[in-house]
Parts: structure tokens; sequence; C-alpha cells
């Protein structure tokens, strides 16, 4: 791919091709509290809360503020989760200070020595569809409904790992619980089932993030292990660099977009899932290749937390069928599901491949135009990828084969 990089004085704003867009916050062109960033979560209207290891971060798009321990009710600097509420609080995780909840004005602070929370690091924040606060400390997973407390740790439940580093929730309203060295947890109804090395497929016991698409397959994340999948079905798909083209093993932050999967890896940037394009330092404007997290900001906006590289925003060219782009050509793809033939009708040459869940390319067509049908009797039944390549655009699909 060719880079075409414009430069602006205020934020190093960099375009790629004709769509793509970054824009590079750090403390030398912006009010970003630090270059040590840890998470980013944008409100509804549109503002962004950062978590750095030197304060919290408010950017209403012009202007920057800046919470610390000196200057707010903030209970520690290194602020590793956010989480908004339906109330519009802020729920922040701390280091070692403990949780803090921020409504705007007033600031309440919980920790061990007030609160039913066992250990001061809170490094993983969620609410779930009951409205229950879920925190993973380093001490255990608590939930907190706003009056009682409730720990589940190694001593009073089926957890190997009191470490959590990561919390997702499907759509049965089931806790998925990452651990450090103790695999993941499936938490419903008070009953927990653990999935390890030892009894699954998975490639490491490590999970520093968790994403639960709509069709509920569920990503982790894995620091040694590259990236696992349970799919629908509950078969387990893992990717790493023997097997796949994914750019390295350690895999730190999944976010989606426009039906692409972002992975976030801690020595070698980011790459995306299925037709496995890398950003990096050496090919993009990217600051470092160490990623901490990434998050979503509307249909169009990947924010990229870094390791000493400041905070990213990333508007990359994607285009979907969800994504109605005007100058885009008029490519008709049908039936989804399917059970026999994906049809598709293109008026300009396009490249078309079929990825599975698992990275495999099943179909590979260069320069079709016109009507072009292919087979799926012979495919397994699940999720798969339809990539289609013209000129400057792609466009990446999911498919049901039933």
């Amino acid at each position: 791919m060719q880079y075409y990089l414009t430069i602006f004085l205020l934020c190093a704003t960099l375009q790629i091709t004709a769509q793509a867009e970054w824009t590079i916050y750090n403390t030398s062109n912006s009010g970003l509290p630090y270059d040590n960033v840890f998470c980013a979560l944008p409100d509804e209207q549109g503002n962004l809360w950062v978590g750095t290891d030197y304060g919290l971060g408010y950017f209403d798009g012009e202007n920057w503020t800046t919470f610390r321990t000196d200057n707010s009710g903030l209970p520690h600097n290194s602020v590793r989760a956010l989480l908004l509420d339906d109330n519009d609080d802020l729920w922040i995780g701390t280091f070692i200070g403990g949780l803090a909840r921020y409504d705007g004005t007033d600031w309440t602070v919980y920790n061990i020595g007030n609160s039913g929370l066992e250990d001061n690091f809170a490094r993983s924040l969620l609410i779930d569809n009951d409205g229950l606060l879920w925190i993973g400390t380093s001490g255990g997973l608590h939930s907190f409904d706003g009056t009682d407390w409730k720990v589940y740790n190694m001593n009073n439940s089926d957890l190997l790992s009191n470490n959590i580093p990561s919390l997702a929730l499907d759509a049965q309203n089931a806790l998925w619980v990452g651990t450090l060295n103790g695999g993941v947890a499936r938490l419903k109804d008070s009953t927990m089932t653990v999935y390890t090395a030892d009894n699954t497929q998975l490639t490491d016991n490590t999970i520093l993030d968790i994403y639960i698409d709509d069709e509920q397959n569920k990503w982790f994340a894995c620091p040694a292990g590259g990236l696992n999948v349970f799919d629908i079905n509950n078969n387990q798909f893992t990717f790493i660099t023997i097997n796949s083209p994914i750019c390295d093993n350690s895999i730190s932050a999944i976010a989606e977009l426009h039906d692409t999967i972002f992975l976030g890896t801690a020595p070698a940037g980011i790459c995306t899932y299925g037709h496995w394009m890398t950003y990096n330092t050496d090919n993009s404007p990217l600051t470092t290749n160490t990623i901490r997290n990434l998050n979503t900001q509307g249909d169009s906006i990947l924010w990229i937390s870094t390791d000493n590289g400041g905070l990213i925003k990333f508007k990359p060219d994607l285009h979907t069928d969800n994504q109605p782009v005007s100058d885009l050509p008029d490519i008709q793809i049908y039936p989804n599901p399917t059970s026999d033939f994906i049809h598709i009708q293109t008026p300009v040459n396009t490249n078309i491949r079929l990825y599975d869940m698992t990275g495999r390319l099943w179909y590979n067509a260069e320069k079709i135009s016109g009507t072009k049908s292919l087979p799926v009797q012979h495919l397994q039944q699940g999720i798969y990828l339809l990539e289609l390549d013209f000129e400057r655009d792609k466009i990446i699909k999911k498919i049901i084969i039933k």
C-alpha cells in the first residue's frame, strides 16, 4: 500500500489514502496528561475520557482538562480502567488507589479501608444487564449493587487466579472473566465454569482482553498464545504465527469496527483479522508498536492507547455493507445466510476472497466483474468473511453459512 502523508502543526494529523486518517495526541502537542495511556472512553456527546499513568484526562474535542490527586478527588494518578454508567457517572479503576466514582461534581472513593473491596488495584470494570457493577482486581472479582459487595476469589469460588484484567458480558447476561495465569471463567447465576489450557484448546492461561461479537463468538487476547476464538458452536480456533498471517503471538487488545476485527499487540503494532493487514511504526504513523488498549467511537473511530506513545485517533479506510459510501460501486451480495451459493454482482474488476473463522482461505479469484456465484455446499456451517477488493476500496462482509 502506498501512503500519502499530510502533516498539520497542531495535532500531527496524518492521512493515509483518500479516507484513512491518523491523529496523534501526546504531551508535546496537546493537553494529554501523560504519554503512557491505558484506556480511552468516549461518552455519548463525543467527549473523551482518557486514563494515563499520571492522571485522568478529559477532552471535549478542543480543550483538555486533567484530574490528578492534587486537584481532584482522584485517589491515585495511575488510571487503569474507565466506565460510564446509566447516570453518566464515571467509574475509575486505579493502580493502588481503589475505585472512584465521579458524577461531574463530587468524588466517591471505594478502597479496602472503607468498602468491600479486598484489593486496591481495580483493573477492569463492567456493568451487567441488571445494573450490577463488576470490578476485576488483582485480589479477585468483586460485584457492587450500590449497597452490598460480593467477592469471588480462589478461596471461595472456582477461580484459578485472583488477578482479573478483563471482563465481558454475553447476550445471556453471563459474565466472562479473563485472568492472569488462570484461564477464563464464565459466571452465570452464581455458577462458574472455568476454561484453561488444561481442559480446552486454549493456548494461554492469561486473557488480557475479551471481545464478544454480534454472533456471540468470544475473542480472547493472549499475551503469549496469540488470538483464541470460541465460535457460536463452542468450537475453538487459535491464531498464532505458525498457522496464520497474524503479526505477533502477543495480543493485548481487541476491538471491532465496520465488521473488521483489530488486534493490538505488545511488540508488533496492530493487525486486522481475516485479511491480515498490519499497521506498525515502519508502515504507518503509529508512534510505538506496544498497544495497551483499543476502543471504538461511533462507527468510524478507533482510539489506540499506547505505551509511552500517547493516544492515537485512527479513522481507517473501511467500507462495508453497513457503511453507505456514495462513490462505492453498486455491489450486490446475496443471499445471506446461505446454504448453497453466494452470488456477487459487481460492475468493476473485483478481487474476491472467502475466509473461515480460522483464517483459512477457501476461495480466491482475481479481477471478477459481472455476476459470480461461489458454491458453499461443501463448507461447514458457521461464520465466514467475504473480502471484496477493488480499486482504492475494500468491502468486508460477514457471511453465515447454514
